[in-house]
């Protein structure tokens, strides 16, 4: 009897068919939770590229055309967000002399979502400055 059981356990400790299911099932959570992890952050980074690139956009104009106003630097920074699908910005403009010359100040910035499956939602800020020297 003894030398049954003992021929049962060899049996059933040597077979390895389903260990590879077992160490997977053990490595998918971290793996997929570290994988999702890394598409937020690329996400995140994908959006505050995408204020600085509406912002530098934005420089363009007032330095190209003096006569630009706030509503013309806002509609340039939100027309190109919202190409990108994201939302609009909170735009201020000012002109301002520094050193005799005359810069102009842009900042945009806007509040965006994130809702991370089994984490929460929570809020993040983009901010965007640019000084650019206004031709006269």
């Amino acid at each position: 009897m003894s030398t049954a059981i003992t021929r049962t356990l060899s049996r059933f400790c040597g077979d390895t068919a389903g260990a590879a299911v077992v160490e997977f099932a053990i490595v998918a959570n971290v793996f997929i939770a570290f994988v999702m992890g890394i598409v937020y952050v690329a996400i995140m980074l994908f959006n505050n590229a995408s204020l600085n690139w509406a912002v530098a956009d934005a420089a363009r104009l007032a330095s190209i055309n003096p006569a630009a106003t706030q509503s013309d630097i806002a509609a340039v920074i939100n027309t190109r967000l919202s190409s990108f699908g994201l939302s609009n910005a909170n735009v201020q403009f000012a002109i301002s002399t520094l050193n005799g010359l005359q810069t102009a100040h842009i900042g945009a910035n806007y509040q965006q979502s994130y809702t991370i499956p089994f984490v929460s939602t929570f809020h993040l800020t983009f901010n965007s400055d640019a000084y650019v020297p206004v031709s006269p």
